[in-house]
C-alpha cells in the first residue's frame, strides 16, 4: 500500500514542523479529524477512539494493524475516572499488527490511539474477569462528535446490565445530554443526565439500568452542546457474558449491513428511531445459499422516538441488510448474536460496503478458533484476496488466498487460513466490487470455544487504498 504522493525532503521537514507547532491544540483540545484524505506532501496523522470499558480484573488488549509499506508511530493514552497516565509510544512495522494491553479497571474506561506518518486500524478485545466472564470485541471509532446513537441495551432482568461508555479525551470539558428510548415508554430524560459535565480527559459509564429497568430494549442518544465525545455500548450478563458495539455518529443512516456467523442461530436485531416521524423498515437476509426477506420485518414500521428488538432466525454465515425510509429518515441498529457457549457478541455493522478492509482479531487468548465471514450485498459476484498481517514481526504467514463471494451471499473463509496462526489482522481486498467482512471468533476454555466475540472490519480510507 503506497502513498499517492511524496514531497521532497526539505518540504517534508517544513510540514512536520508546522504540524508539530499547530497540531497540539487541534489534537488535544479540538480533537483530530478522521484521516479520510491527505493531500500529497503532508505528514498524515489521525486518531482512533476506543470506548471499551472495563471492570474488576478485566483484561483489554488493543490490536493495531499497519497494512502499509512504512512503519507507523502510534501513541496510546488511557482515560477513566481519574487523571490519565502518561502516554505510551510504539512503532507498528509494515504489514504487521501490534497487540497492546491497556488499562481497564474502570467500567467507563477508554483509550485513544494517535498515529503519525501513516495509517493504522485499531480495535479492542475485552476479557471480563472477577465474577464476570465473556469476551467482547469491536473496532475503535475514527472520530469524535456531537451526536451519538447507541442502540444495544437491555435491562429486562436483574441478570443483565447495560452501560454506555462515553469518553472525552480532549483538554476541555464536554457538556452532554442523554436520552433513552424503549419499546413502550416515552423518551426518558432525567435531570442528572441533562447538561451532564464530562470533565476533560475523562471517560465514564452511564448505567442504563438506573433509569430504565425491566426493558427488553434500551437505546441511548447522546447530544453534546460543548465539546466532542465518543460512545459505545457495553453489555454485561450473568448468563450471556459481555458484548460491545460502537455508537453511530450523526444522523441515523438509511442502510445498515450486519454480517455474522458461527453462532447458534439466535440473533436479535436492535433498531432505534430517535426521530419525530415513523420510519418504514425492511430487511434482507443474505445467507450462504440463498437471499430472502426477513419476514418479521416485512412491512414493519419503527415508531417515532422508540427502540425495538426483533428476533431473526439465522443459520450459518448470514448478513442482515437493514433499510429504512422514506428518504431522509433512518435508523441505527446493532446485531446481537449468541455463541455456542451462550457468550454474546454484538456489532454495529457498516453503513457502506467498500473494496478495502482490515479485519482485526476477536479472540482473547489460547486456545482460539478464529473465524472470518465475507458479505456481498451486491448484484454481482466478487473475488476477495485475503492476506494475514501477523502480530509478530518476521512470523511465518500463509500465502494469500482468493475467495469468490456470490452475489447476495455470505461465505465463511476456510478455517485452515487462520487456524494454527497467532491471532493477527487480515487485509481483505476485492476486485471489481464491494463487500463487508466480520470476525466472529471463539477462544479460551478447554477447546477454545468458551467465549464468543464479533467485530466488524475496518474500512481503509481512500488515500491509503492499495494501488
Amino acid at each position: 500500500m503506497k502513498r499517492r504522493g511524496r514531497a521532497q525532503p526539505l518540504a517534508a521537514i517544513v510540514v512536520v514542523v508546522v504540524v508539530a507547532a499547530g497540531g497540539v491544540y487541534v489534537q488535544r483540545v479540538v480533537g483530530p479529524a478522521p484521516a479520510e484524505a491527505a493531500p500529497p506532501g503532508t505528514a498524515p496523522s489521525g486518531a482512533w477512539f476506543c470506548p471499551h470499558g472495563g471492570g474488576s480484573d478485566w483484561e483489554v488488549v488493543l490490536h493495531i494493524a499497519n497494512p502499509g509499506d512504512d512503519p507507523v508511530r502510534v501513541r496510546l493514552r488511557s482515560f477513566g475516572e481519574r487523571k490519565p497516565a502518561p502516554a505510551e509510544s510504539y512503532f507498528v512495522e509494515p504489514q504487521t499488527g501490534l497487540a497492546v494491553p491497556v488499562a481497564a479497571e474502570d467500567r467507563g474506561q477508554g483509550t485513544v490511539v494517535e498515529y503519525f506518518g501513516g495509517w493504522v486500524a485499531a480495535g479492542w478485545v475485552a476479557h471480563a474477569g472477577g465474577d464476570e466472564g465473556g469476551v467482547a470485541a469491536e473496532p475503535c471509532l475514527p472520530g469524535a462528535g456531537r451526536r451519538w446513537l447507541v442502540p444495544d441495551g437491555t435491562t429486562e432482568t436483574k441478570l443483565q446490565d447495560s452501560y454506555m461508555v462515553v469518553m472525552n479525551p480532549f483538554a476541555v470539558d464536554a457538556v452532554l445530554t442523554v436520552t433513552l428510548f424503549t419499546e413502550q415508554r416515552r423518551p426518558i430524560r432525567t435531570e442528572v443526565w441533562s447538561n451532564f459535565v464530562l470533565p476533560a480527559e475523562r471517560s465514564v459509564a452511564f448505567h442504563l439500568n438506573e433509569k430504565a429497568l425491566g426493558e427488553r430494549t434500551v437505546s441511548a442518544e447522546v447530544v453534546v452542546s460543548v465539546g466532542r465525545v465518543a460512545a459505545a455500548s457495553l453489555g454485561v450478563s450473568v448468563q450471556g457474558g459481555i458484548r460491545s458495539a460502537v455508537g453511530h455518529l450523526g444522523s441515523p443512516p438509511g442502510l445498515v449491513i450486519l454480517p455474522g456467523g458461527g453462532d447458534q442461530g439466535r440473533t436479535d436485531l436492535v433498531v432505534v428511531n430517535p426521530g419525530a416521524e415513523k420510519a418504514e423498515i425492511g430487511a434482507l437476509l443474505h445467507g450462504r445459499d440463498a437471499q430472502q426477506a426477513v419476514g418479521s420485518l416485512e412491512g414493519a414500521t419503527q415508531g417515532l422516538e422508540s427502540a425495538t428488538t426483533y428476533p431473526v432466525a439465522t443459520e450459518g454465515p448470514s448478513t442482515i441488510e437493514l433499510r429504512a425510509g422514506p428518504a431522509g429518515f433512518g435508523v441505527a441498529a446493532v446485531r446481537r448474536t449468541f455463541g455456542v457457549s451462550s457468550d454474546q457478541g454484538a456489532t454495529a455493522g457498516s453503513t457502506k460496503p467498500t473494496a478495502f478492509w482490515v479485519v482485526l482479531p476477536a479472540v482473547a487468548g489460547a486456545p482460539y478458533n478464529p473465524r472470518l465471514f465475507l458479505a456481498n450485498p451486491g448484484a454481482d459476484p466478487i473475488d476477495v484476496t485475503l492476506s494475514l498481517l501477523p502480530s509478530e514481526v518476521g512470523a511465518a504467514v500463509p500465502a494469500p488466498i482468493l475467495i469468490t463471494v456470490p452475489a447476495g451471499r455470505t461465505v465463511s473463509v476456510p478455517g485452515e487460513f487462520l487456524d494454527g496462526q497467532p491471532p493477527g489482522a487480515v487485509l481483505a481486498v476485492a476486485a471489481g466490487g464491494t463487500f463487508v467482512p466480520v470476525a466472529a471468533s471463539y477462544s479460551l476454555g478447554r477447546e477454545g470455544f468458551a467465549t464468543y466475540a464479533v467485530a466488524i472490519g475496518v474500512p481503509i480510507p481512500h488515500f491509503w487504498m492499495p494501488v
